[in-house]
């Protein structure tokens, strides 16, 4: 099922189950916290071309749908609010309105199939465990990682754009294995 959303392009990826801060300023995006409020979805999406403020931005195909979990207006004006990542969507049709805020018909992509922790990143996910972070299998162990290891933005798109999740842990076994030497430093 298609449904149209509004979207908040940034220059990061916002993963499932992931959290992120942002100052909301831009009157456009005045207007897509008061439309979604705590109880409507919107889509994170990263930029392919153009800038964060100002005019509408190019944005990729697949983002990330998430919901206001908390709303604080700031000394300055502007209001400070945390989303979470819910689930991942491919955009199609996207349209922007006279005051620059975009809208896409979005799909949810489908559910990960379930794996278990391979038991090489099991110790990973004990300490993200530690941490706080919930880790309950394969996919949720890759978005944690993601958020949390250094790793490029492109690399972090890459992943969420990726279906089979054993693909998704591949690629990320890749990365710290050439990485690995830095990391222990």
């Amino acid at each position: 099922m298609s449904t149209e959303l509004p979207l908040f392009p940034l220059n990061t990826v916002l993963l499932p189950g992931g959290t992120l801060t942002l100052r909301v300023f831009e009157p456009r995006y005045r207007r897509l916290v008061d439309i979604c409020g705590r109880s409507q979805p919107f889509v994170v999406v990263r930029i392919r071309a153009g800038r964060e403020v100002g005019e509408a931005a190019f944005c990729r195909d697949v983002g990330t749908t998430a919901r206001i979990t908390l709303m604080q207006a700031q000394a300055d004006g502007s209001l400070g609010i945390q989303v979470e990542g819910l689930a991942r969507i491919r955009l199609e049709s996207p349209r922007v309105e006279e005051d620059n805020l975009m809208f896409a018909t979005t799909t949810r992509l489908p559910p990960d199939m379930l794996l278990g922790v391979p038991p090489e990143l099991h110790a990973l996910a004990t300490a993200l465990q530690s941490e706080g972070l919930a880790v309950n299998d394969a996919a949720s162990l890759v978005w944690r990682l993601a958020e949390v290891l250094p790793l490029p933005d492109d690399l972090r798109q890459q992943l969420l754009e990726e279906n089979a999740v054993t693909l998704r842990l591949q690629e990320l076994q890749k990365w710290l294995d050439r990485h690995a030497d830095s990391l222990l430093a």
